[in-house]
């Protein structure tokens, strides 16, 4: 009879829990059995043939382990990325921008590349495992929680659904729930009012012993209905009615922001039904704790399911090892049976009698190499000593061994060439062939993979704007593993509009969020630096335009500071597109726009053109005068000196006519000497007037140096 959903009655909640045990006993009891073939000792033998050999040699040749450790590699050494994008409402690419950051924090604080593994590989062996994303403080000095996501330990017995789940990521269940095992020690501390009964599981038997004392309790997610009121503002916004928004209600009427109106005059507000998951801890015997209302709007646990299917109304599901167990089983007996008859049986020997051996030594008759042998004749046992050989190889045995290990590669699907042991006489073709029938056949674990970090992504989307709805900084990671620190929810006042202005502030908008998988990030770089050149090959721009990027993904030291340099070097050429931008590089432009707004306003260039010419005629004029100058003092100065030469002639003439009287030697030895005079006046004039003509030359020469350049640099 099904149990009525009341989650306030803690019998109903045990009797849901049991019905989901029995639905998916045999299922949850085949992923046992798979981890049990691989992890325990002898598990890869059935208890009939470990009776029927008993005393005998049983050896394990473990092919499955391989092939388990070849497709999780392969898992692991993908990259699986969630991708946030804007939907609706006020979203925007920088807000999902800061998600994705964010996203990338919360899974990196979580090891979430270690949880993600390590349900992926359960999930190869078995065909289930579980993760659970839950909110908690990443250390104890914090005051502010953080969301995490986490491996849930033995998923494959702690971790059942809603009945009326039928999707591969369980995002349609209305409840699921998660046992813990604790030591009872802990429990009696923890709980002293407890009832100290664990709550009951679907095993039908055990297969381990001598473990913990410890009380099995339990934690039950579940969703409860609740009526959402929404209000649209006079800005755009769109608000959730609730405790929050009331708080803020004031400040927002202040700011001019009030509740939007119908062409009627009513109010825009609407009501819907929306979802929002409780949580509480439960024993065996009653309740632990009361009801605790969550971030989540989704159960926040979630499945990874192998070679998922639903049938006959029945979840379906498996994992690699299971249709390898009668192969595998085989290859025991086999290669057992092989090694008992060859490595462990008895050597060859001969039959003799003790009159046949008295006086002869046949100790070292295997190595002394002898070719004549001499034996005492017995005549109980007439002839020669007799040869008894060894255990002849059963060529049904090798074929059966080699029957099986093709059979082990053919359903796995996993070759030598895919395990990297190629057939040398094999084809390179035969054996890229062969790889890549390996990898289609692998896609679905990817798949599966993909599925749940789809799920948890599904989860944190609408969980983070109540998880992180106060003003904090927080630390958010880019693709190429980068960080940088954002402040959420702050608000700063805008001086232009009056207003303040809201800053990364999550619950705006409506987002949605996507899985990726490919290559990992050091295989990613390969790629994106050999797709470069081969770009640059036909498009050298190509290089030109992204060299920061290229320099950005080369793993050698110091590549991180040529990309820095070189990225700031195509910011300043305004080749870096503004949605590019990193927060620090919006900050400095706007910075720098700033400070080109406080310089003066940049004149016209007409009048910069026109006072240039000015300038330019001013020197121009300054030339003409300063050579006229020039010219007329060159002229001074040459007539000067045509006037001292003609005194000069006429007082060599004077000389002549008078050289023989005594007096006029006189007169002329005076005059000649008041020549002296005025020819030494004459000469310093001279020197005075250069020195002022260069002088003045000098000066105008700089003049027009400086006008020069100063029209020089207005035509600039």
């Amino acid at each position: 009879m099904a149990t009525d959903i009341d989650f306030s009655k803690h019998a109903n909640v045990l009797n849901m829990i049991t019905e989901a045990q029995d639905s998916n006993s045999d299922m949850r009891q085949g992923v046992r059995d798979a981890k049990l073939f691989l992890n325990k000792r002898d598990g890869q033998w059935d208890p009939y043939a470990i009776n029927k050999m008993n005393g005998r040699f049983r050896g394990t040749f473990d092919m499955c382990t391989p092939i388990v450790d070849q497709i999780s590699g392969e898992i692991d050494q993908s990259d699986f990325s969630l991708k946030v994008a804007p939907i609706s409402g006020e979203s925007s690419m920088d807000t999902a921008k800061v998600y994705n950051g964010l996203i990338r924090n919360i899974k990196n604080i979580s090891n979430f590349e270690q949880v993600s593994n390590s349900a992926s590989r359960s999930n190869v062996i078995g065909g289930f495992d579980a993760v659970e994303v839950i909110q908690d403080y990443v250390d104890g000095n914090t005051m502010d929680q953080d969301l995490l996501i986490q491996h849930v330990p033995n998923a494959v017995d702690s971790v059942w659904f809603d009945l009326g789940s039928v999707k591969q990521d369980a995002s349609d269940s209305r409840w699921g729930v998660k046992l813990i095992s604790i030591p009872a020690a802990e429990y009696k501390e923890s709980y002293p009012e407890g009832s100290d009964q664990s709550i009951g599981d679907d095993k039908q038997s055990e297969a381990f012993f001598n473990k913990a004392d410890a009380v099995v309790i339990g934690k039950i997610y579940y969703k409860k209905k609740r009526s959402v009121e929404l209000v649209e503002m006079t800005n755009g916004s769109v608000y959730e009615v609730n405790d929050d928004f009331k708080k803020v209600e004031d400040e927002l009427e202040q700011a001019g922001v009030t509740v939007q109106l119908k062409n009627n005059g009513e109010e825009k507000r609407r009501t819907r039904k929306s979802w929002r998951v409780h949580s509480r801890l439960f024993d065996g015997g009653g309740w632990l704790e009361d009801e605790v209302e969550t971030v989540f709007d989704s159960i926040p646990l979630v499945p990874i399911y192998g070679n998922f299917e639903v049938f006959e109304n029945k979840l379906i599901y498996f994992g690699k090892i299971e249709k390898l167990y009668d192969q595998q089983r085989i290859l025991n007996y086999a290669m057992s049976r092989d090694i008992e008859d060859g490595a462990l049986s008895p050597s060859p020997f001969y039959w003799m009698t003790d009159v046949q051996i008295e006086g002869n030594d046949y100790s070292k008759m295997n190595t002394d190499r002898h070719p004549v042998r001499t034996y005492n004749p017995d005549q109980e046992a007439p002839g020669a000593p007799m040869w008894s050989g060894g255990v002849q190889v059963s060529n049904g045995l090798q074929t059966t061994i080699a029957n099986t290990q093709q059979m082990i590669s053919a359903s796995s699907n996993s070759f030598n060439a895919l395990q990297g042991n190629a057939n040398p006489n094999q084809s390179g073709i035969a054996g890229s062939q062969q790889i890549e029938q390996g990898n289609t056949g692998s896609i679905k674990w990817f798949e599966s993979k993909k599925i749940m970090e789809c799920q948890i992504g599904k989860i944190l989307i609408p969980a983070i704007p109540r998880a992180y709805d106060s003003r904090r900084q927080v630390r958010i990671i880019e693709e190429d593993d980068t960080s940088s620190m954002v402040m959420l929810n702050d608000n700063i006042f805008d001086a232009e509009s009056g207003q303040n202005v809201e800053l990364n502030n999550l619950s705006k908008g409506l987002y949605g969020v996507t899985c990726e998988f490919g290559p990992a990030f050091n295989s990613q770089q390969k790629e994106t630096t050999q797709a470069f050149l081969d770009m640059a090959a036909i498009d050298p721009s190509f290089l030109q335009q992204g060299k920061d990027i290229m320099l950005k993904n080369l793993a050698v030291p110091g590549m991180d500071q040529m990309a820095e340099r070189a990225r700031e070097e195509l910011l300043n050429a305004g080749m870096i597109p503004e949605s590019q931008w990193t927060d620090e590089e919006r900050q400095k432009i706007e910075q720098q726009q700033a400070e080109a707004q406080n310089q003066p306003p940049q004149e016209d260039p007409m009048m910069i053109a026109a006072r240039a010419e000015e300038l330019k005629g001013q020197a121009d004029m300054t030339n003409a005068q300063g050579n006229q100058q020039i010219k007329m003092a060159e002229l001074q100065i040459s007539n000067r000196q045509l006037d001292l030469k003609e005194q000069e002639l006429q007082l060599d003439a004077a000389k002549f006519q008078r050289s023989g009287d005594a007096k006029f030697n006189t007169e002329m030895i005076a005059a000649e000497q008041n020549q002296q005079k005025i020819n030494n006046d004459f000469a310093l004039k001279l020197e005075a007037l250069e020195q002022q003509y260069d002088k003045n030359l000098n000066n105008e020469i700089r003049e027009n140096m400086r006008l020069a350049e100063q029209a020089n640099n207005i035509t600039q």
